[in-house]
């Protein structure tokens, strides 16, 4: 069994999808410390042709606090505004219609805890690609959560059973492949391959929210896309 563990994201990169797309079940560690100015509810897109940062409003952020424990703000008007930037930026990318009826339940006016939230955008993003691997939150499957770090997650791959643990390039730091092995888990990563495609205003912004792909690209074409990465191992494999 193949298992991912990532932190709940906003509208991640095409990474984060392949990722999800990769593995049989992925936990989303949501009981672990909320990291201000993180990418869990911050994300970039297109405006002017230029990568644009935007950050969906929450209260009390505090690194203090846990993901589960924060909430969005009651801020109507942002929600407006940034319906409205996303209409201005991307009405005339090929896909506007498609993606802007999809987004429009999503972005309509987020309130309340931020981790449903989260939850329901990650999951109908995952079901509008047609990816149908499982979500848990970490919280509901180790509430006591006594390991932190690297033990958090071999406890978590125990727990689930996974033969193989899979991340993304950045937690190359982070763990230990021979500890990993040693515990009955093999550890490999999900490398994305960077693949330029038309964008309005005729440059190149790579590793964009996804919201950017799907209007340039469309449903279909970015489903294609999950597909393009490979697993890094010993040998290259490519995805399967």
């Amino acid at each position: 069994m193949r298992l991912a563990i990532m932190q709940p994201y906003f509208m991640p990169y095409i990474g984060y999808w392949q990722l999800v797309a990769a593995v049989d079940r992925m936990i989303v560690l949501d009981d672990v410390a909320f990291i201000r100015r993180g990418w869990i509810n911050r994300n970039r897109i297109l405006v002017g042709g230029a990568a644009h940062r935007f950050s969906v409003p929450i209260r009390q952020a505090s690194q203090n606090r846990l993901i589960n424990e924060i909430e969005l703000a009651s801020d109507a008007g942002w929600w407006q505004r940034f319906r409205s930037t996303l209409a201005q930026s991307y009405r005339r990318a090929p896909f506007y219609e498609e993606t802007q009826a999809f987004l429009e339940p999503i972005v309509s006016d987020g309130r309340g805890p931020l981790l449903p939230f989260l939850l329901q955008s990650i999951g109908a993003v995952a079901a509008h690609l047609e990816i149908r691997t499982p979500l848990i939150a970490s919280s509901a499957i180790d509430p006591e959560h006594r390991s932190r770090g690297q033990e958090r997650i071999l406890a978590l791959c125990r727990h689930e059973g996974a033969a193989e643990y899979l991340n993304l390039p950045g937690g190359r730091t982070l763990y230990d492949p021979a500890l990993f092995r040693h515990r009955g888990t093999e550890l490999r990563f999900l490398v994305p391959r960077e693949q330029p495609y038309p964008q309005l205003g005729g440059g190149w912004s790579p590793w964009l929210s996804i919201i950017d792909l799907l209007m340039h690209l469309g449903r279909q074409a970015t489903r294609a896309e999950l597909a393009r990465c490979d697993i890094a191992t010993p040998r290259a494999d490519h995805c399967s």
